[in-house]
């Protein structure tokens, strides 16, 4: 169970007295001290309101470094050509080399050498050129050997039976604003980083998204434009050369806005994803035909923490339009009972039932978009009742078990949100980079005012540029949740990094 409020108090001072970090190293906090350390989404009204906003901050943040990668500047460098020594170099050689050296002269000279050196050059060039453009060609062609992006590793994942103290997540990260929250998280150094979805946005438009599904035009696609800044970025190149990283995705790095079934860039954004994050070409993502759902597991017995990464895009019917665009709970979807709609695919299905038969102490489940809001019109679980019912389902037997917290983005606001009869919870973290703060679109001035109203939701809504961070006290069997801001480092004279207290710090009960 969740601890009161008033007890919560007890808490934040412990939660104080370890959140501190060294920068000078940057090295990752003690075991002690990562169970309770300083670790660490608000809402868009509508999709065009995002887009808006976006466009605001980009008109304030003009001087992006966009990454270049054109591989067609590349060039064989190739050895300066051979030259024969002049005659007279033979002179002391015996007869029968002179008449070797006479002969090579006859038959060919140094002109007709170099001839033929330049033949033999273009012929493996033109060879080697036409297998490239073979392979660049083919549908999905990206692969751990795609020269697309630079060669940087990217930090190992724990071994499966270590045990993991700090753990931060969220979502949408828009690459053409300022990414400070990469520096941030690589000061906290959580020893797992979990992103979302809307991890780049990269979605097309009629007119450039056959750039996507074209694979000799990926180089010109806007979702591999945005992975490029990203990937220049030099502070998330030196968070993700030492932060193990996991991920899923939403629709703005799937290609589409409000991307579904019927996204026709949905394979190749698939491989583009799986591309960049570097997944090893043996790995089951890469021959599933539903999506890139996953799911991991670390910790001893008594301390095993399972991460489950849903896909809730590749196979997810679309939406019911509303009937009554921008009424509260109708702003753009109403939830559709067709019974033959669905958020995943019967394979995901299975593969979740599977991982929740495995045991856990605590569980976390990634969802890109929400599943318990009930308190507005957009993409959510809420769109497809009986889907969400089913989810619900499968969950409900583990709980007495396990503690178990749905993770979530999309929203553009950050939140805690509790189901009415079960013991689960949900939290929203949204967004790294562009959360809306009080009254962008709304004449509104406090959460009373702009929060919409949800009886699930535990507290009001975050609405600064935050991230989600848990710590988990194996030894008292608890686990604080809570946010961060993304710009929440300050040095000390003695060279350590401080942090606030977690906002909406919440503490849960570890079976």
């Amino acid at each position: 169970m969740e601890i009161n409020s008033e007890s919560q108090d007890d808490h934040l001072d412990t939660i104080e007295l370890f959140e501190s970090a060294d920068v000078s190293t940057g090295a990752p906090l003690n075991k002690a001290a990562q169970s309770v350390d300083g670790l660490t989404h608000t809402s868009f009204n509508n999709h065009s309101d995002s887009d808006n906003y976006i466009t605001d901050k980009k008109k304030e943040n003009t001087n992006v470094d966009v990454f270049d990668n054109d591989d067609d500047d590349e060039h064989e460098n190739h050895h300066s050509l051979p030259m024969y020594p002049p005659l007279d170099a033979y002179t002391s050689a015996t007869t029968g080399q002179k008449r070797l050296s006479s002969i090579r002269q006859s038959l060919c000279g140094k002109s007709c050498a170099l001839r033929m050196f330049l033949v033999l050059t273009l012929c493996s060039a033109l060879i080697v050129c036409s297998i490239a453009f073979i392979s660049t060609n083919r549908k999905g062609a990206l692969s751990k050997k795609s020269p697309w992006w630079p060669s940087v590793e990217w930090a190992t994942l724990p071994a499966v039976n270590q045990s993991l103290y700090s753990l931060a997540f969220g979502s949408c990260s828009d690459q053409t604003l300022p990414m400070t929250y990469w520096d941030t998280l690589s000061t906290l150094h959580p020893d797992i980083t979990i992103l979302m979805g809307d991890n780049v946005y990269g979605e097309c438009d009629d007119s450039s998204c056959e750039t996507l599904v074209d694979a000799s035009k990926y180089r010109n696609s806007p979702l591999k434009e945005a992975y490029d800044t990203l990937a220049s970025d030099p502070s998330f190149q030196r968070a993700r050369a030492n932060l193990p990283m996991i991920a899923t995705l939403d629709n703005h790095d799937y290609g589409r806005i409000d991307a579904n079934e019927n996204n026709p860039m949905k394979d190749e954004a698939k491989e583009m994803f799986l591309d960049f994050f570097a997944v090893p070409s043996n790995d089951e993502r890469r021959r599933l035909n539903d999506g890139v759902y996953t799911s991991y597991e670390w910790g001893p017995e008594g301390q095993k923490i399972q991460a489950i990464l849903l896909d809730v895009r590749y196979f997810h019917s679309e939406f019911k339009p509303t009937d009554e665009p921008g009424a509260p709970l109708k702003e753009k979807y109403i939830p559709d009972n067709d019974p033959k709609k669905r958020f995943l695919s019967q394979k995901q299905w299975k593969l979740l039932e599977q991982s929740l038969a495995r045991p856990a102490n605590v569980r976390l489940v990634i969802s890109s978009i929400q599943v318990m809001a009930d308190g507005h019109g957009f993409e959510c679980w809420r769109m497809i009742p009986h889907e969400r019912t089913k989810l619900y389902n499968l969950l409900q037997p583990t709980l007495a078990k396990t503690r178990t917290i749905i993770l979530s983005g999309d929203r553009h606001v950050g939140g805690f949100y509790k189901h009415e009869t079960e013991d689960l919870y949900e939290v929203t973290a949204s967004s790294w980079t562009h959360t809306i703060p009080y009254g962008k679109f709304d004449d509104c001035s406090d959460a009373q005012e702009c929060d919409e109203i949800d009886p699930r939701r535990m507290d009001d809504f975050v609405r600064v540029n935050h991230f989600g961070v848990i710590h988990l006290d194996w030894d008292n069997r608890e686990m604080f949740v809570g946010f961060k801001r993304v710009e929440t480092v300050a040095v000390n004279e003695d060279g350590n990094a401080n942090f606030e207290k977690l906002l909406q710090p919440h503490v849960f009960s570890i079976p």
